[in-house]
């Protein structure tokens, strides 16, 4: 049995919403077109390069587009990739991991705000995710 020695650096959100939902929302070029900035806070951002495009992934689809981890300062931190794809027939799973070769010879400097802006940037694109999404209600019964 081998035992995973390693850091991780791809992160993971489940976000209750089903995926046509998702979908539809992620088409929207206003919001998720080249350049957009999905998460911004006076530490950094992260901005997309490109908009999402769809990907076959394990016999289900999934959307991807590469996006940047930004600093305050005009400055790249990381690129990192964003997929969104099932996780259950009402609910979809986002993941944003570095498109770095080897994420593992960052410092510790470079680590430590890589995933400060990877979970505030994950966050802030799953409550993005939840609020372009219309959500179903059940029709109200007219009283008699």
């Amino acid at each position: 049995m081998s035992v995973l020695d390693w850091q991780t650096f791809v992160l993971q959100r489940r976000i209750n919403r089903p995926s046509e939902e998702v979908l539809h929302a992620i088409s929207n070029p206003a919001v998720f077109g080249s350049g957009a900035v999905l998460s911004s806070d006076a530490n950094g951002a992260l901005r997309l390069e490109e908009p999402f495009r769809r990907v076959a992934r394990f016999g289900s689809p999934a959307w991807r587009a590469n996006a940047r981890l930004m600093h305050k300062h005009p400055r790249r931190l990381a690129e990192v990739e964003i997929e969104i794809g099932p996780w259950s027939e009402v609910d979809i799973e986002l993941l944003i991991r570095p498109r770095a070769r080897h994420p593992e010879r960052w410092s510790g400097r470079r680590l430590r705000r890589y995933f400060a802006h990877a979970h505030r940037s994950a966050d802030d694109l799953t409550h993005l995710l939840r609020n372009a999404t219309y959500q179903r209600t059940a029709p109200v019964d007219a009283k008699p």
